[in-house]
C-alpha cells in the first residue's frame, strides 16, 4: 500500500472547513458572556431573604427581592432566569 504524495504547502492550508459560519463558531475559542448565563433563584412567599444551609451563598428570595434580582439579571445582560419554590413540607 502506498501512501498518497502530500499537496505541496499553499495548496493543503485546509481552510475549506472554516469558510461557513457555523464551523467557525463551532471552532472558535470558548467565550462565556452574560448572554450565555441563566440567573438561578429560590423563592419563598415570606418576606426577606433567608440563608440556604446546605448552598453557602444562596439565599430564598422573597417575591419583591426576586423580582428586584430579575431587573439586576436584565440589566446586567442576562437573557434567562430559573425560578425554583421553596415549599414547606
Amino acid at each position: 500500500m502506498t501512501t498518497p504524495p502530500l499537496a505541496p504547502y499553499p495548496a493543503t492550508r485546509l481552510r475549506r472547513l472554516r469558510q461557513a459560519d457555523w464551523t467557525r463558531r463551532l471552532v472558535r475559542e470558548t467565550e462565556v458572556r452574560p448572554s450565555d448565563l441563566i440567573w438561578s433563584m429560590v423563592v419563598h412567599e415570606g418576606e426577606g431573604t433567608i440563608p440556604v444551609a446546605s448552598m453557602p451563598g444562596v439565599e430564598r428570595l422573597s417575591v419583591k427581592d426576586a423580582a428586584k434580582a430579575a431587573v439586576r439579571a436584565r440589566d446586567l445582560g442576562i437573557p434567562a432566569i430559573a425560578i425554583f419554590p421553596h415549599i414547606d413540607g
